[in-house]
Order: C-alpha cells, then structure tokens, then sequence
C-alpha cells in the first residue's frame, strides 16, 4: 500500500473482522452501487461507457463511479477500507490483492458463482485468479501475458531484421546491430533493468520461483547477472542512457513511442497504448526473449487486474450482477476493448478480433498464440509484493547511474526483498 492510507488499512480492527458473514447494514436499504477503478484516460472512457450501458440494461440499480490515477486510488481506497466505507465494486491489482484478501476486505464471492455471476466461460486460468485460502474473491476482466513491441520498419530501415523468435542473446546481438548500424540516438530497445515484472520472466527462465511459503527465494547471482546484461548494453549504446530512460515516465515519451528505439518490454494490452504514437509503423506483438529462442517458460498466461466486492457491501449479488455485465455483455466488452487487458473468454475476443490488423486484433493473436505454451500461472503476488516493484526500480537505477555495481545493488535488493515478503 502507498502512504498513509497503508497505514490506515493496516491498523484498522474493521478491516480485520469483515468477511461474508459481516454486518452490512451500514448503507442503508438502496439497491445502489459504488464501483471505483484506476487508469488513465482510455481506461476511464472505456469503464464509462460499460457502466451506461449496465444502467440502461438495469434501471433499478443506480451507480455511482468514482476513478482515480493509480498512485491516488491506492491511498484512496485504503482509506476507505479501513473506514469500512469501500466502495461496493472495485478493480482489484494482484499487487494487492493478497493483502486485502488477509485481511477481510473482499467478500467471498463461491456462493454467488453461477448464479448471478457466471464463470463458465473464463479461461481457465482467469477463472482461477481470483481464488485463494479456499474462496474466491476477485473475477479476472482479462487475460494478460508479457510481450515485447516491435517496430519492424525502423529496424528494416537500417538493414536489421527481427527475428520471430529469440533468445537473449539475440536480443543482445540485435540491439548492438540496429544502434550500430543507426548510429548515435538510435537504439534497439528501451531499458527494462529496471522492470521488477520482466525480472521475473527471466528468473522463471532459470528455473528459481521467487516466492514461496517461506519468503523471498531469489538469489543476488541472478540478480547481478541481470543488471550486468543491461550494464552492458548501455556501455555499447545499444539501449538509451540513464538519462533518457529516467525521465521516459508515460507511454507518450517511451524511445519507442519517439522512435528512436525498435523494441519496448510490458503487458500485451499495452499495445494499444503505444500504437496511437506511431500511427505510420504498425507495432508487432512477440514474446519475452528466452533462454532459448521460442522459450516461453518465464512467461504466464493470468489475469492481474480483478473486479472485487467489498466484504461490507449491502447489495453482494447487484455487485456480483453488475461484475457478471462487464465481464459478458457485448456492448460493455466492446466499451473496455483492450484498456483493461485482452478479454477473458473466446466470444468476447471474437467481439473484438474483427480486425486482425489493429493493435486489439493482433494483442488478442498473441494471447492466444502463446496460451498453452507458457509456464504455469504463479498464484497471488505475497504481501509487500508492491516494495519490491519500487525497490527494483531504484536500485537499477543506482547501477544505471554508476552509483553501484550490479553486485552491490543485487545484494541490495535481496536484502531489501527478503525484509519486505517477511514483513508482509
């Protein structure tokens, strides 16, 4: 948790006595609902829409949205949690959901599967998303999976082709091959040292889980061997500075959206994020590097985002009902489209997949060219999931700025990760 709404929810004693069972007669006798997300700007459009077209379908459920950044949303709905004033819906980040699972504040939604909120459907593993200590208590609106974006024309422009399938290595030779051939302010990709979620496609392709019962399992050596992969590609100028990538902060001002770089790591939905920046350079959607060219190993197909219902709502099956809509009704998946990630079942992608050729189209190829092929879906990130996403961050960036080798910053980070999954 963020701020002192971590605190907050924390230290409440309401949070830790909700469950099913709970009084919920804190909100009166209204059939209406409060839902609340987070996103930007396509993501906010997107929830919208759904949400009106949930009104027309049931005029007798008023609701009442409230959309926050994410940083805010997280110091926001803390807050309200600890208050026992949570919204009645609300979109739930695997980052946190473990935590708000322990603690009470999701309400177990096993006796409400079937009838009204039908799961049938969902991939399998985006059915399981939600499940934990025996319950469930968050539905996946997506499917999502890691992918690089690649822009084609501008590594054909310099002589360089990417391969269809890769390894690190050769990842490592294209990279020096495009910047080589472009010359200075031209890269083969972005730098994701410093990306926690990558890291652990990599770890996987190691064979090392990094969580397990007893704490934080990965090791300083694999950690190090990380940050010197990418310490050597910046000494080759093959992926920008630590200059340029510290203030890339937004898709709009990511080296691929500028095109000065060919490749960028993330979620596959994302595709749909960077695209509108490059509207003459079609974007190609294609797995993490492995260990091996075409390993997928490291990478999982799982829903991450979950629409959850508070265990101290007054109205569970209008929620239910409701998160039952926008995960199967047409007109709510064609409003979300992509902005929440690739939809969970074969016939709300088939609503979507129309068009093969626009970004939804290809994201939604992907998903499913890679579904079958993967490792297997690691269960809910553990509690203080979201300090190692930071930690990570920071200290890749003390070895891109020479303010630590990356030995000295892998053991920094260990530490640091061991610490927080213990506290957790």
């Amino acid at each position: 948790m963020l701020g002192a709404g971590a605190t907050a929810l924390l230290a409440s004693p309401l949070v830790a006595g909700c469950g099913p069972g709970a009084d919920r007669g804190g909100r009166g006798g209204s059939d209406g609902l409060r839902v609340s997300w987070y996103g930007g700007v396509p993501v906010h459009e997107g929830v919208d829409g759904a949400l009106a077209a949930f009104g027309t379908a049931h005029p007798d459920i008023p609701v009442t949205s409230e959309k926050a950044e994410f940083s805010a949303y997280w110091d926001k709905l803390a807050t309200q949690t600890a208050g026992g004033q949570s919204p009645d819906v609300f979109r739930m980040s695997m980052s946190y959901f473990q935590e708000y699972a322990d603690r009470g504040a999701l309400l177990d939604l096993s006796d409400l599967i079937g009838d009204p909120l039908d799961i049938s459907s969902l991939d399998a593993d985006v059915a399981a998303s939600g499940d934990v200590g025996g319950g469930t208590f968050g539905i996946g609106q997506s499917s999502i999976t890691h992918a690089t974006f690649r822009n084609t024309r501008l590594a054909e422009e310099h002589g360089i082709t990417l391969p269809a399938a890769w390894s690190w290595d050769d990842f490592a030779e294209f990279c020096r091959s495009l910047a080589g051939a472009a010359g200075e302010g031209v890269y083969g990709s972005t730098d994701a040292s410093g990306s926690f979620q990558i890291f652990e496609v990599w770890a996987r392709q190691h064979g090392i889980d990094q969580f397990t019962e007893e704490g934080y399992a990965g090791t300083a050596e694999l950690v190090e061997e990380w940050f010197a992969l990418w310490q050597g590609l910046r000494a080759a100028k093959a992926v920008p500075p630590a200059d340029i990538t510290a203030e890339a902060g937004g898709f709009e001002n990511s080296p691929l959206s500028l095109g000065s770089a060919a490749v960028e790591f993330g979620w596959v939905q994302q595709i749909t994020f960077y695209q509108p920046f490059l509207p003459e350079a079609p974007l190609e959607v294609a797995p993490v590097p492995g260990m091996t060219a075409g390993d997928l190993s490291g990478q999982f197909v799982k829903a991450l985002d979950l629409w959850c219902v508070a265990a101290t709502s007054a109205n569970p099956e209008n929620a239910a009902q409701l998160i039952d809509f926008l995960v199967h009704d047409e007109e709510a998946v064609r409003s979300i489209g992509l902005t929440l990630g690739v939809p969970p079942s074969e016939s709300s992608r088939e609503l979507l997949a129309a068009a093969p050729d626009t970004p939804e189209g290809r994201a939604i190829a992907y998903v499913e060219s890679v579904t079958g092929s993967t490792g297997e879906a690691p269960g809910p990130w553990p509690v203080g999931y979201s300090t190692l996403l930071d930690a990570f961050s920071r200290v890749s960036q003390d070895v891109a700025f020479g303010d630590a080798d990356p030995s000295a910053a892998a053991d920094d980070f260990v530490a640091q990760a061991q610490e927080a999954i213990a506290a957790g």
